[in-house]
């Protein structure tokens, strides 16, 4: 199988820079006709799939490609279930790209398939803000849980829900409550980390920071004994699989959930409702936020609303069975 060259090598082959390399995958007409050539050439040897039909800037037809952080992960899925089944009431088919929370990654599957597309949906973009201006020219393209000027995009909004869980484990009586990190280059994970602090600073509680670690179960195993070392008594965790992460390693220090500790998560993917216990989290409306990325995409392909600004989707606490007073079972 051929592989997708990196653009670097294709830059240092020809002695041009990545950006040209770029603008040549996605805009070929501000290229000079002698680079470009030189680019598919070098993209040939090098092995890149596609390299005449993609540097030649031509587009697919009804087709949108969705790239997303971690497909593993049950609110990706969730998402990418939404936008196809959206896409297919329009008969539009749909390419899926998995960054592998890598933003190496993620700029070179965007530049890839930007040509071969007729419009774009990333969700959770862990690139720069210029990173993204410098990509996003050219196709319409959709953000979710992304704000970037002049780029539509869905984001919600976790403040409610942020203060909400905040404010539960404070009537519980915690005090000693800690926020565990997800990426630092996860724009919801600032949205989320922000909005637990200022919750925590207004009911005048001193929050407790960990992280940033990878937002998948280990990531939650790490952050549990981290909690256990603080002595705090409840923890926000970035997502619902740091969460679970945290109540299995809680367990199998002998620590029960929620008599000891108190845990809370974000998302409210499917499983959060069947763990043991059932999983208190931030939950939002996943399925909304695919399907409206799909609308706004086929709009802006259309021709109507290519720069609609942001639309905001709410969030609130579901209370489950991971939260209760300290030392409830002894009451």
């Amino acid at each position: 199988m051929k592989r997708l060259a990196p653009l670097a090598e294709i830059a240092a082959q020809v002695g041009v820079s990545t950006a040209t390399v770029s603008r040549a995958l996605k805009r070929p007409d501000l290229v000079r006709e002698e680079t470009r050539v030189a680019i598919v050439s070098a993209a040939r040897k090098a092995g890149y799939v596609g390299a005449d039909e993609m540097l030649m800037g031509k587009s697919g037809k009804g087709v949108i490609g969705l790239v997303v952080p971690d497909i593993e992960n049950p609110f990706f899925s969730v998402l990418t279930k939404s936008v196809l089944q959206e896409l297919r009431r329009s008969g539009v088919s749909l390419i899926v790209a998995d960054t592998n929370e890598e933003s190496v990654d993620e700029g070179e599957i965007i530049t890839t398939m930007l040509p071969r597309v007729d419009g774009v949906i990333v969700a959770s973009s862990r690139l720069g803000d210029s990173e993204i201006s410098e990509l996003v020219t050219g196709k319409p393209v959709v953000l979710i849980n992304r704000e970037l000027q002049g780029v539509s995009s869905i984001v919600i909004d976790y403040s409610t829900g942020s203060r909400q869980a905040v404010e539960h484990l404070a009537a519980l009586g915690h005090r000693h409550i800690a926020y565990a990190e997800g990426p630092s280059t996860s724009w919801s994970n600032t949205q989320r980390r922000k909005s637990f602090e200022a919750a925590m600073a207004d009911l005048k509680l001193e929050a407790q920071i960990f992280g940033p670690y990878t937002p998948k179960f280990d990531g939650g195993v790490q952050a549990a004994d981290i909690a256990v070392a603080r002595g705090v008594t409840a923890i926000v965790a970035y997502n619902d699989l740091m969460a679970f992460g945290i109540m299995s390693r809680l367990a199998s220090r002998g620590i029960r959930v929620p008599d000891q500790m108190s845990v809370v998560g974000f998302d409210d993917v499917p499983e959060a409702s069947i763990w043991s216990p059932a999983l208190s989290t931030v939950t939002v409306s996943i399925g909304a936020s695919g399907r409206l990325a799909a609308l706004a995409l086929l709009r802006a392909i259309a021709g109507k609303d290519r720069d609609a600004g942001s639309r905001r989707i709410m969030s609130q606490l579901v209370v489950r069975g991971s939260t209760a007073g300290i030392g409830a079972a002894d009451k």
